[in-house]
């Protein structure tokens, strides 16, 4: 085959032939998309939250006694956080009978209020005490949150934390 002049001669392309790298390509991109996807899930589902919130597990006895109280005898089903940063603050939950939750509350803070029924923090709660700073004998202020859960238990949240 000669053409004329300078143009160079190209062989004419066999119809119904495909061009396997290309299409291959095309269908792999999608399936790396969703295998780095799945792999990023994974990585997420499997990392450690507490490297990043700052929020750790604590001793109970040592999260109540940051607000100057200490767990019931009764207590069941006790968890505690410490989440320290620029404040430090305890969460701590628990269980306890439900009949003890008043004669607990007088006793570890003798000088405080009464419980309210009324206008709590948490807009669940059926209990709860406010004590501010240096009135719980602890080293910070208390918001003691309590729950009904059935005629016979209570649920507790305790949060002892500096302001």
């Amino acid at each position: 085959m000669t053409r004329s002049g300078d143009e160079p001669v190209t062989q004419p392309r066999t119809p119904g032939r495909t061009r396997w790298g290309v299409f291959a390509a095309i269908l792999a991109l999608p399936g790396l998309l969703v295998a780095g996807a799945l792999v990023l899930l994974l990585l997420w589902l499997f990392t450690d939250d507490t490297a990043r919130t700052g929020v750790e597990k604590a001793p109970c006895a040592e999260a109540l006694a940051f607000g100057g109280a200490k767990l019931p005898s009764g207590a069941d089903d006790a968890a505690c956080e410490l989440q320290s940063g620029i404040d430090t603050r305890y969460d701590a939950r628990f269980r306890m009978p439900r009949d003890e939750v008043r004669g607990w509350l007088a006793a570890t803070y003798r000088d405080g209020p009464e419980p309210r029924t009324s206008q709590c923090g948490e807009a669940t709660a059926d209990l709860c005490l406010n004590l501010g700073p240096g009135e719980s004998g602890g080293n910070g202020a208390v918001q003691v949150d309590i729950t009904h859960d059935g005629p016979d238990w209570s649920r507790v949240r305790f949060v002892a934390f500096t302001l």
